[in-house]
């Protein structure tokens, strides 16, 4: 599977066989800063492509995170990120996206949400749905 052969009907087929009906989740592309591009495009333009395009779903609990992605196959199961584990999750709006940012036990992920896109179709209502809810975070 990837983001050009992916259908939103398998999308939404995935969250609800592992959550049941829901819209909480998004679908997302991973998000590299400048300087990690430019060093991935130094190394490989094949590798830059390729990792550039890496296509997510993650879907928001109570719980965590869980991310599943679906750029090279959809038999994977969902990962859970425990909000417990999570030392920043941040967003940043940029153009007609936002940015998400999740500092995983030391590591920072970043997640590209487009609000535009035949799959990503319905992003920009679950983003602002979810935002509200403060993405199912206890409020501290």
């Amino acid at each position: 599977m990837s983001l050009f052969f992916t259908k939103k009907s398998e999308v939404v087929k995935m969250v609800e066989e592992s959550f049941g009906p829901s819209e909480d989740y998004l679908v997302v592309l991973k998000h590299n800063n400048i300087v990690k591009s430019g060093l991935k495009l130094m190394i490989s333009n094949l590798y830059s492509a390729m990792d550039s395009s890496r296509t997510f779903i993650l879907y928001f609990d109570h719980q965590g995170i869980h991310e599943k992605e679906i750029s090279l196959s959809d038999h994977a199961d969902f990962i859970l990120i425990p909000w417990s584990e999570l030392e920043e999750f941040t967003i940043k709006y940029k153009g007609s996206k936002a940015i998400l940012f999740a500092n995983h036990l030391g590591k920072t992920y970043s997640y590209s949400v487009d609000f535009d896109g035949k799959l990503m179709e319905g992003n920009r209502k679950r983003f602002l749905e979810l935002k509200e809810k403060n993405f199912y975070r206890e409020k501290v």
